[in-house]
């Protein structure tokens, strides 16, 4: 009987390659009508074709690799898990005495926030509204003052400048009607923060230096959703304010929401859990 020769390969892969390998050379000898001697054998003696039988070792190879899976660090895409955020013992405990299911009035909600509220400092009082559309802008005069000191400024050359740089440091901008034709390349950059001149919230005057005194000393917000969601946040008041004060803030702002396009209203402060003022 002829001698059976054998390898030991380092890994399966290096066996599947040579076996492919293989079956390669022998097809090749097929097709240019060729056989190999053997050592040892006499010139009319011709090694028997295994092409037939690597394939089925190919085969075999291959089913077990299939079933096995990819080997370590093969064909798979490894992703970090994410952190779970675990939030503090009294925010959990906060969070227990809003009931998720309940929508409470105004009143009842700024008497709640005042109890679920943790922060030692004079906390935010925020409404965040979820409307049906994107695109919603409305300027809102409120009755008391927010407590955020706004930021006015006015179209100039710095102001240009610090625009085209992407800084962004105010609340309003203030322009002339000959200050235009200089923002019109800024559109992309003023107009999804809201912040392009208009003469509907008076930001476009004849007179900038009169108007920016006026706005910054009023109670005028602005309510917008997001760039990319139907999503509103903003500022209703400080907890130090009057409860009579808040109340007539929220309604404001309440008052000037599409109708029938407001899915809900959160009330919060800086350092609190969520309360629904309207599902």
């Amino acid at each position: 009987m002829g001698k059976k020769r054998m390898a030991v390969l380092g890994s399966e892969n290096e066996e599947q390659v040579k076996a492919q390998s293989a079956v390669k050379r022998e097809q090749k000898k097929l097709r240019e009508g060729k056989t190999a001697k053997a050592p040892g054998l006499g010139g009319g003696q011709r090694v028997v074709d295994t092409a037939e039988e690597s394939l089925r070792e190919l085969e075999v190879i291959e089913a077990k690799q299939e079933a096995e899976g990819p080997a370590s660090g093969e064909g798979e895409t490894k992703t970090k898990a994410k952190p779970v955020r675990v939030r503090s013992k009294t925010y959990q405990a906060a969070k227990a005495k809003v009931n998720p299911e309940t929508t409470y009035s105004i009143s009842d909600g700024l008497k709640l926030l005042r109890d679920v509220s943790y922060s030692k400092a004079n906390g935010t009082v925020e409404l965040h509204v979820t409307l049906k559309e994107k695109g919603f802008s409305k300027e809102v005069d409120l009755p008391f003052a927010t407590g955020k000191v706004r930021k006015v400024a006015i179209v100039d050359d710095a102001t240009l400048k610090d625009i085209e740089a992407g800084k962004v440091n105010f609340d309003v901008l203030i322009a002339s009607p000959s200050d235009m034709p200089k923002l019109v390349k800024l559109a992309k950059i003023l107009g999804p923060k809201g912040l392009m001149p208009n003469p509907k919230n008076g930001t476009l005057v004849e007179n900038p230096a009169t108007a920016a005194k006026k706005l910054s000393g009023s109670n005028l917000i602005s309510v917008r959703t997001e760039k990319e969601a139907p999503i509103v946040h903003t500022v209703a008041g400080k907890l130090s304010m009057a409860d009579d004060q808040l109340t007539k803030n929220i309604q404001a702002i309440m008052a000037v929401l599409p109708q029938g396009k407001t899915t809900k209203i959160v009330l919060k402060s800086t350092m609190s859990p969520a309360i629904k003022l309207m599902a």
